[in-house]
């Protein structure tokens, strides 16, 4: 990964931690994800039950853009169509190329693209399931057209790589961490005196715990950004990290102890 490529990866990364809702995945994280991993159309599929199996059921419909969500409406009214779907499974996450699995003669001439996706002249397909402890929370696809390039080897390792924060950012949006104040109050308690964080910078850590930005932990905490940069710097430098985030891969990694 080229130097270039990395920083558009960490800023992809840093804003996926951002996300505070549902819909800050496809009207931020998707349109950062271009960036990495160029695409036509891209759509979260949602479930409103998350479960350990697999399945579409009250499903949340997220499209970037917004129009193409047309096609994905049409699609979870034939998913039995689709000989993909059932190659995705509920348990752990799974990313398929659809020109890995399909010639491109039976992907273009089936029922299934020929009455959701031929208008919108889709070519090939990454498809991502959401899963994170046992549970299926959906799939997030990316869609290229006759006239793009398929997917390339180096796409499904960017994607793939960013699939597994997903899975902890989507499971964080249903359950989010301030649902186990018990377990947390003491997992940030046992930070707080193992690496000897004073209170002001043990509250900016509670509050990155949770996903929140900057801007609203000047807010919260009412001191300016300045303060907050400084208190950053001392979290890194405790913390042994570098950056944000790397101190947003520790919480992640921490948290997992909390959920």
């Amino acid at each position: 990964m080229d130097k270039n490529t990395f920083m558009i990866y960490n800023d992809v990364l840093y804003n996926l931690y951002s996300c505070t809702s549902l819909t800050d995945l496809r009207d931020s994280f998707l349109k950062r994800l271009k960036l990495l991993v160029p695409f036509s159309y891209a759509s979260l599929l949602l479930t409103d039950s998350p479960d350990k199996t697999v399945t579409l059921s009250n499903t949340r419909i997220l499209c970037c853009p917004d129009y193409f969500a047309e096609a994905e409406r049409e699609y979870l009214a034939h998913t039995e169509d689709d000989p993909l779907f059932w190659l995705i499974n509920g348990a752990e996450s799974t990313l398929i190329r659809e020109s890995d699995i399909l010639e491109e003669e039976k992907r273009l001439s089936s029922p299934l693209y020929q009455g959701c996706y031929r208008k919108y002249h889709i070519y090939d397909t990454l498809q991502f399931s959401i899963s994170y402890q046992n549970h299926f929370f959906g799939i997030l696809t990316l869609y290229r057209t006759k006239a793009e390039e398929v997917f390339s080897d180096d796409d499904m390792f960017r994607l793939k790589s960013l699939g597994l924060h997903l899975n902890a950012v989507v499971y964080r949006l249903y359950h989010p961490v301030c649902g186990h104040s018990t377990e947390y109050t003491g997992n940030l308690t046992e930070l707080t005196r193992t690496y000897h964080l004073t209170p002001k910078e043990s509250e900016v850590l509670s509050l990155l715990f949770r996903f929140y930005s900057n801007d609203e932990i000047a807010s919260k905490m009412e001191i300016s950004e300045n303060t907050i940069q400084k208190h950053l710097q001392n979290l890194f430098r405790k913390l042994n990290v570098s950056s944000k985030w790397e101190l947003l891969k520790f919480i992640r990694e921490t948290a997992k102890n909390v959920l």
